[in-house]
């Protein structure tokens, strides 16, 4: 056989192929638009996503984004903010865009400014996501009753936002308050990405704060071995064996979490506390194996 007939069949060959992708994809239109109503929605985002506009408003806000993360390593906030606001301009739903821009204005001292920005927001879900932001900033701020009222906006906007539905069932596990509430809350961002390290120490947290510590522990062990190397997970983990009278496994985990991070406040206080338990102990010929 010579290469002519080689190629003929080659070419042959890639027709074929191609002919049944074709053939595929029509079909799986036809599924879509006739057979499965549910899925119109979908389909219609991917053709959206796919369109040679939205890609070409996406390539040049990803490079935006990029110049401005740039500025933002620099701490030069006023660059970003004019590189973000570009990049929205440009792709109004881009998610991330509109996150970063609404956290360099917080870093500029400008909440009110970041949160009319946000509400300004036409796409839902990047609203959404904005929003999240200036609610976990008020979190570590420990605005907590800014937090709250960001994280209900965010989760009447998105119902299915696991991330907002699992910070805000954590924040107030932390304060202790609404914990049937708070377990409901975590245990939908469950459902929606399962086995999520940081859901699952949520989980076990509200268990916590119950004082229900065999049953946080299961949730914090799982938490725990899926990653290792969290500071706040080992954290939780050795204050659980530690209300459970295991205090060597106590003094393990909060030393191994002052590994990950020695700045962690709260790991620092325990372990202060309870080593000097400890030392209480041996002067009473009581000491622990650590």
């Amino acid at each position: 056989m010579d290469w002519r007939q080689r190629t003929q069949r080659r070419h042959l060959a890639s027709y074929i192929v191609c002919g049944a992708i074709i053939a595929l994809f029509v079909l799986a239109t036809w599924w879509v638009h006739f057979a499965n109503k549910p899925s119109q929605q979908w389909w219609q985002e991917v053709k959206r996503q796919l369109s040679p506009k939205q890609i070409t408003q996406r390539l040049k806000a990803t490079r935006y984004l990029q110049d401005a993360q740039e500025a933002i390593s620099r701490n030069d906030w006023e660059s970003a903010e004019k590189l973000l606001r570009q990049a929205v301009k440009v792709d109004p739903q881009n998610r991330e865009a509109w996150q970063m821009l609404v956290m360099v204005l917080v870093r500029q001292n400008r909440w009110t400014e970041a949160e009319n920005l946000a509400a300004e927001i036409q796409d839902r879900k990047a609203k959404a996501d904005a929003l999240l932001m200036l609610a976990d900033i008020a979190y570590m701020q420990r605005n907590w009753e800014k937090a709250k009222q960001i994280y209900e906006q965010v989760i009447k906007l998105d119902p299915e936002n696991a991330a907002a539905l699992n910070n805000y069932g954590y924040m107030l596990a932390e304060l202790g308050e609404r914990l049937d509430e708070a377990e409901k809350m975590i245990r939908k961002a469950l459902k929606i990405r399962p086995n999520e390290p940081a859901f699952l120490d949520s989980l076990g947290w509200v268990y916590f704060q119950r004082g229900e510590y065999n049953e946080a522990l299961k949730w914090v062990e799982k938490a725990v071995k899926a990653q290792p190397r969290d500071a706040e997970l080992r954290y939780h983990l050795g204050m659980i064996y530690w209300k459970l009278g295991d205090k060597e496994k106590a003094l393990r985990e909060l030393r191994e979490a002052l590994k990950i991070d020695p700045r962690h406040p709260e790991a620092n206080e325990a372990l202060e506390q309870l080593e000097q338990e400890e030392i209480e102990r041996e002067m009473k010929g009581e000491r622990i194996q650590t």
